[in-house]
């Protein structure tokens, strides 16, 4: 009886050395040129970094590979929490590839081989651009705000807004199946539209409201009640009635990608927050050089796009 209580207590005890090696087990390494610090203790060098670790940067920038593949960057004087599938950016800039980044209630997605840059800035600004592949930002809800192409740059800025606002959009009018869809032509999002006299295949601004708790048609991330309707272009081309909402998101991609290096678009997505906590976003997007946004160019739309938390 003894000697089993004894077995008992050894296979015991090597099964929660087992989980416990597990649960402390590394998720990766960290390398810096210079010294960091890991949740307040300075180290220098290479350094083992589990789930939750915080690393805040000085003079030198580090360097994060985790064991799955993926890679992030933390700028000099930046701190950030890392976890196995994102870093919770405190202040400074990341650089992710296969990552993600949360940031001022915003979550940044570079999938695969795509890469990104998040820097924080003054006012509670977040500037993302998008290196290689589809970058995708979302809200603190889930929603899905933006999508970069290579190439392009965002700048998302915190403002007052009504929980209600209404949203402007630029963009193609197509007709899929029963639904009107529109692409922002900046935030490359779609939406629905519903109501208002949006004649489809015309280039058109829009006004209006997100419909709550709406179930957008596939394509589409959103459904939006038109108020106002505004051409502002002719015909778009490629575009006709019968065009289908991949179509139309296809479209704002090529825009998006095709933009000219060195120049930049300045526009406002302004969006309202969910719980009645009124929060809009403006926005600068065009090309960018080394991870950063050039200077901005004079407004071309305005709007609010979404729920940002």
């Amino acid at each position: 009886m003894h000697l089993f209580n004894l077995k008992t207590f050894i296979v015991c005890g090597l099964s929660g050395l087992g989980l416990l090696s597990a649960a402390t087990s590394g998720i990766g390494v960290a390398m810096s040129e210079g010294n960091i610090l890991i949740n307040n203790s300075s180290a220098a060098g290479n350094a083992t970094i589990f789930n939750g670790s915080t690393l805040e940067t000085q003079s030198a920038s580090s360097q994060v590979r985790l064991t799955d593949g993926a890679r992030l960057r933390l700028g000099s004087d930046s701190r950030g929490t890392v976890f196995s599938d994102h870093v919770d950016l405190q202040k400074g800039s990341a650089s992710i590839t296969g990552y993600s980044a949360n940031a001022n209630g915003l979550n940044v997605r570079a999938d695969g081989q795509a890469s990104a840059t998040i820097s924080m800035r003054d006012k509670g600004v977040v500037e993302i651009a998008a290196m290689t592949g589809s970058v995708h930002v979302f809200d603190a809800a889930g929603l899905n705000v933006a999508n970069l192409m290579p190439g392009r740059a965002l700048d998302l800025r915190p403002q007052d807004a009504g929980a209600n606002a209404p949203s402007s959009l630029t963009g193609c009018a197509v007709k899929s199946g029963s639904n009107t869809l529109l692409t922002d032509e900046t935030s490359n999002v779609t939406v629905q539209l519903r109501g208002g006299s949006v004649k489809t295949g015309q280039r058109v601004q829009i006004t209006g409201s997100m419909v709550p708790n709406a179930t957008p048609p596939n394509g589409a991330t959103q459904v939006i009640n038109v108020t106002d309707v505004k051409q502002v272009g002719g015909p778009c081309r490629g575009a006709g009635s019968a065009a289908a909402g991949a179509g139309a998101a296809g479209a704002a991609a090529g825009a998006g990608a095709g933009a000219a290096i060195g120049t930049t678009t300045v526009v406002i997505v302004a969006v309202a927050a969910a719980a009645g906590a009124g929060v809009g976003i403006a926005a600068a997007t065009g090309s960018f050089n080394s991870g950063t946004t050039t200077t901005t160019a004079p407004a071309v739309s305005g709007g609010r796009l979404g729920a940002f938390n």
